[in-house]
């Protein structure tokens, strides 16, 4: 488990996505996905934040928990496409999987190699969510206001 101060959590968030990207490469069956796991409060939106920062976004990230899921459409990097999803409202992973797009012919997001998606509270999303290929863990217990341990799994 790692110490991450709010100030260095772009240098860390630069770490894991040199991490996946690479691993990206070889994929050909589905987009990148990032579980994040903690408590309400722990750091996971603020990672993102950071994140989609690293990768160029210059929107304001906001937490999807009241619209679940939000895109980001990229530019000069491994994806093409960031997908957030916050899971935390939901009651089963059945209601995730009516969200998911279908148009005929064309597969939903979480089969395209070229995304990479985040999710908040990947439990809720069991038996929908295909396993995560990285799976970072948040605690602020025992942290100061300004920092964070993340543990990377």
């Amino acid at each position: 488990m790692e110490r991450v101060a709010r100030a260095d959590l772009e240098v860390f968030a630069k770490r894991v996505l040199a991490r996946v990207a690479g691993d990206s490469l070889n994929k050909k069956d589905g987009a990148t996905i990032i579980a994040l796991e903690g408590d309400l409060g722990a750091g996971k939106t603020t990672f993102t934040q950071a994140l989609a920062r690293v990768l160029g976004i210059e929107e304001a990230v906001q937490s999807p928990t009241y619209v679940l899921m939000r895109s980001y459409e990229l530019k000069n990097c491994p994806f093409a496409t960031l997908v957030h999803i916050d899971a935390y409202r939901l009651e089963s992973s059945d209601e995730f999987r009516a969200l998911l797009p279908r148009q005929a012919g064309k597969p939903n997001f979480l089969h395209d190699p070229k995304t990479l998606v985040l999710v908040e509270w990947p439990e809720r999303l069991a038996g929908v969510l295909p396993p995560p290929d990285l799976t970072l863990r948040f605690s602020s217990e025992g942290a100061s206001a300004a920092e964070r341990y993340i543990e990377v799994i």
